[in-house]
């Protein structure tokens, strides 16, 4: 195991109580090593820049957030959230007395209200409470030190530099408490739209030979219906019966039978193509839907599948049968519903099993 996945199974380390919260935890472990990291950079440069008393207050935030690092694994969940607070509130207004407005420390109260929002299970009231007095806190901020001039008069350079830095770990301050409390519920979430999808799928398919079933084809005729402002759309429906399919099941099996299906079925997918789309529409019953030809090049089509269906074997184990299919096709006219154009084809098809089965009725 590499070292950066050690690192994250021992920031993402469960808490021993049960009554505190993981997600909690987390959030302030992940805040704790950022701001850690924040005041490291920052002590270097005040250091470096001779702002030694901001540089010194900096040092002790360090501390002061790797004690709360540790706390998180103590099981003091919400004793380490107050802690969080106090201290950030502590130093926000301390750097801002210290070094001024202009440095924009006081931005991270704004990440500091998301936090206390997102990790506390306190009621509605003490958030709207605590949120009022975080705004309060910044507002006597602004005044206070337009009525005392900070300890620093910070050099510009130096103070495009904190301002970049604090207004930048601001942002990324809210992001990590954000993306961290909101990751499980989207992962959550994207797994029901993907369950959900899967449940709409299974519903429109028919399960042995993986076309739509019966219900979809009618949704997907609706659908073809309402985008037909062409005027050269074409909609022509079929129905084709497998020829005494009742024997391959009383003769070999129903296994047998369902092998036949799912062969059938492959056949009729790949003969369709872009042209439309195969349904299974019950039994060994299946519904043609041509979309890009009129009807007698439909029945040509048709005709071409009969001979190709005619001609191929189908196998299951050692047995080989021979099969044929009938069709019954009637194209749509803008006038009749779409039920009364599939009752057509239906009737069509049962004329044609009365006539010698093995051909397609128009």
């Amino acid at each position: 195991m590499g070292l950066a996945q050690k690192l994250k199974n021992f920031i993402l380390m469960d808490v021993a109580d049960e009554n505190e919260t993981k997600k909690a935890s987390v959030i302030m472990r992940c805040l704790s090593l950022f701001l850690y990291l924040f005041f490291t950079i920052q002590s270097v440069v005040l250091f470096a820049t001779g702002y030694t008393t901001a540089a010194v207050v900096s040092l002790f935030c360090l501390v002061g957030y790797i004690v709360a690092f540790t706390m998180t694994y103590q099981g003091y969940t919400i004793l380490t959230q107050h802690f969080i607070e106090l201290l950030t509130l502590g130093w926000v207004a301390a750097f801002v007395g210290i070094m001024g407005w202009d440095c924009s420390y006081q931005h991270m109260i704004f990440s500091l209200m998301l936090f206390s929002i997102l990790t506390s299970y306190r009621n509605f009231l003490y958030k709207a409470v605590f949120s009022g007095f975080l705004c309060l806190f910044r507002l006597a901020l602004y005044f206070y030190i337009h009525l005392h001039p900070p300890l620093y008069t910070v050099e510009q350079n130096t103070m495009y530099f904190l301002n970049i830095l604090n207004t930048f770990s601001t942002f990324l301050v809210f992001f990590i408490i954000a993306f961290l409390f909101s990751k499980d519920s989207m992962e959550m979430e994207e797994k029901l739209v993907k369950y959900n999808k899967k449940i709409e799928k299974l519903a429109k398919t028919d399960t042995l030979t993986k076309l739509p079933n019966r219900r979809d084809a009618m949704e997907r005729i609706e659908k073809i219906l309402k985008r037909s402002r062409d005027v050269d759309f074409y909609l022509n429906i079929a129905i084709g019966d497998i020829d005494f399919f009742k024997k391959v099941n009383d003769t070999y099996g129903h296994e047998a039978g369902d092998a036949v299906l799912v062969q059938m079925a492959e056949i009729l997918k790949e003969d369709m193509g872009d042209d439309g789309f195969v349904a299974r529409w019950g039994g060994e019953e299946f519904l043609f839907v041509y979309t890009s030809m009129n009807g007698d090049d439909a029945a040509m089509r048709l005709n071409d599948l009969k001979t190709k269906i005619s001609q191929t074997t189908f196998k299951y184990n050692d047995i080989v049968m021979k099969l044929t299919m009938t069709f019954g096709l009637e194209e749509y006219d803008f006038h009749n519903s779409i039920d009364d154009v599939v009752n057509s084809a239906d009737e069509k098809l049962y004329l044609g099993k009365t006539q010698g089965r093995n051909q397609v009725v128009f």
